[in-house]
């Protein structure tokens, strides 16, 4: 998606922490802002560095964290067949013995979800909504934001890692 909110299609070709290079009929100008939305990644705001007959090449407007975050998504990616799941997680999974939750999506509403996959730092739920990646969020009492859309559902990053113990004590979230 451009500045001006244009959007269309691509194909990764090259990726790396810290930028990657696009297969795609628009080569939008040297310097042009713009956000690239990977399915297994997320939202990624860049800009573009180069022009190329098929495309453009673009880096990443990203903190360092962020930028090791990226480069751990893609390390998980590649070697998914063989770490399985959870190969790469930050933070171990929990299994609340509650699934069902209410969830505040700001100006959408509200809308029931439903628990996919749980830990300390966040959250994925099926629901009939779907958020644009980077919303706010309340799901129970946790507030948190979109970080990825996923087929009927999406995950958010709460705003704090919340304790262990406190589903140990009370599964709400």
């Amino acid at each position: 998606m451009l500045a001006d909110g244009t959007e269309f299609d691509c194909v990764t070709s090259d990726v790396s922490a810290g930028g990657m290079s696009i297969v795609a009929a628009v080569q939008p100008p040297i310097g042009q802002r713009l956000v690239v939305y990977l399915e297994l990644i997320g939202g990624l705001e860049g800009e573009v560095i180069r022009l190329m007959d098929t495309g453009f090449g673009m880096t990443f407007n990203a903190t360092l964290r962020k930028r090791d975050k990226i480069a751990d998504q893609l390390t998980w990616l590649i070697n998914r067949d063989l770490l399985g799941a959870d190969g790469l997680r930050q933070h171990e999974r929990i299994k609340p013995q509650h699934l069902d939750y209410q969830a505040q999506l700001g100006n959408r509403g509200d809308c029931n979800v439903r628990v996919i996959d749980l830990s300390r730092t966040g959250v994925a739920v099926q629901s009939p909504v779907i958020p644009a990646i980077g919303s706010r969020v309340t799901i129970g009492s946790t507030r948190g934001k979109v970080v990825r859309t996923l087929a009927g559902g999406f995950a958010i990053e709460f705003a704090r890692s919340i304790p262990v113990e406190y589903f140990d004590v009370d599964l709400k979230l």
